[in-house]
């Protein structure tokens, strides 16, 4: 009797720790999957939240992308309305010598030693002082000093080549402007325009050949070249290729050469009329 009393009570015992046992391992369980759970929980929060900011930061980045676009798209408009402009003055300033071609060609025409013999000769004066009275040189010259005020808005090639058409023939027209105006020693004024070396900075060697042998035979092959390469270079500005085919060295050397004639024709022209007063 004892002894079954003493098995009862092992089994019981037994029954009870395992029970135990399983209670705690569930516990264990069931926290660890809570915890788990809750782990995940929060993580998915946080990673939607993260998803969530970076898609507003990108929406963000491409509404100020295509703000930005749009601001450059506005200032490449007003730019180019601005370049058309200014394309159209600098050829129209380049048709407008025309009106005047006659008093300029007539200066290439004149030779050396034709210039020593008859440039103080009242004929002379006579001639050249009718050609610009119809011509309103002063006035002419005013109105195309203004197409200065476009160069802001085109290349510095298509400013070189117009600075080297303007000044060849601002030159010619200086040369007639001298030979109206008597008491000055013109053969001696004239000798100090160097238009040669402005014709060999911007012009091929064939054209430079045809100059030196005769300057009123060159002189319409070098500015029909002049303008040609202007056609040129408005094209490709227009279109957005900036750099043209002439070289930005090249451009330099021939505004520079068309800047030096400029001035020597205005310090010329400036000394002959002090000569003239004094």
């Amino acid at each position: 009797m004892s002894q079954l009393v003493v098995l009862e009570f092992f089994l019981s015992s037994v029954g009870s720790a395992a029970l135990v046992a399983a209670v705690l391992w569930l516990g264990r369980t069931w926290i660890k999957e809570r915890l788990t759970a809750s782990i995940r929980l929060e993580t998915e929060g946080k990673l939607a939240k993260l998803k969530s900011d970076l898609e507003r930061a990108s929406q963000r980045i491409k509404d100020l992308a295509l703000a930005g676009t749009s601001a450059s798209a506005q200032v490449e408009g007003a730019l180019l309305e601005h370049r058309i402009r200014a394309v159209n003055k600098v050829w129209e300033s380049v048709l407008s010598w025309r009106t005047v071609s006659v008093a300029t060609m007539m200066v290439s025409v004149l030779s050396d030693d034709w210039l020593k013999m008859n440039a103080s000769h009242p004929g002379t004066k006579s001639t050249f002082e009718q050609l610009l009275k119809n011509t309103d040189h002063l006035n002419f010259m005013t109105k195309q000093n203004e197409t200065e005020l476009v160069r802001p808005f085109l290349s510095e090639q298509i400013w070189a080549l117009y600075a080297a058409y303007h000044s060849f023939l601002s030159a010619r027209l200086a040369k007639a402007s001298l030979l109206a105006i008597p008491g000055i020693d013109h053969a001696e004024a004239l000798s100090r325009f160097n238009e040669r070396d402005l014709v060999q900075k911007s012009a091929p060697s064939g054209i430079l050949a045809i100059y030196d042998k005769n300057p009123y035979v060159g002189t319409e092959p070098y500015l029909r070249y002049l303008r040609e390469e202007m056609l040129t270079q408005f094209r490709e500005f227009l279109s957005g290729q900036r750099a043209g085919n002439l070289a930005v060295h090249d451009a330099a050397e021939i505004l520079q050469a068309a800047e030096d004639l400029a001035a020597k024709s205005s310090a010329t022209t400036h000394k002959a009329l002090h000569e003239k007063n004094a």
